[in-house]
């Protein structure tokens, strides 16, 4: 029980609970409050959907953050250690990565306020499909990376 690293472990668990509402979110927004918004009165649904991405705006903010800087903790920590010269690793690391980026911009946009990404939000449900595919595609690739066995293993 001593040789457990608490930081790293808290980080992992972290980053696992910070991708699990991001993601969780994106799913839960696309296949159901998305589809229910049509029994929201018209002159309520502005004024309702406003208080959603308020609050919605601060978690998905705080998702990025956690994802950022544990991703690249976990990475630089313990990730580029164990798998030094293993170039199917770092390739589906950096497809991960640029996966995660994409997956922000598509939320910031979508729970941001700014009038350059209104083009965005008007077609909620094809980006929020978009982020969906891509954020299951990023666990896919997580869990296949975890298979990978590091470069001291037997």
């Amino acid at each position: 029980m001593n040789d457990i690293n608490w930081l790293d472990l808290t980080f992992r668990w972290l980053h696992l609970v910070a991708a699990i509402i991001a993601v969780g979110g994106a799913v839960f927004a696309r296949f159901a409050l998305l589809p229910a918004m049509h029994l929201v009165p018209e002159d309520a649904r502005g004024q309702f959907h406003e208080a959603i991405r308020a609050r919605f705006s601060r978690l998905i903010m705080v998702s990025i953050a956690l994802l950022l800087v544990t991703g690249f903790y976990n990475y630089l920590r313990n990730e580029v250690p164990a798998h030094h010269g293993q170039g199917l690793y770092h390739g589906l690391m950096g497809t991960k990565i640029l996966a995660a980026l994409a997956v922000f911009f598509i939320a910031s946009a979508l729970v941001g306020r700014s009038p350059a990404f209104e083009p965005i939000r008007a077609k909620r449900k094809r980006w929020l499909t978009l982020n969906v595919l891509l954020g299951l595609t990023i666990v896919a690739i997580g869990a296949i990376l975890r298979a990978i066995p590091d470069t001291a293993a037997p």
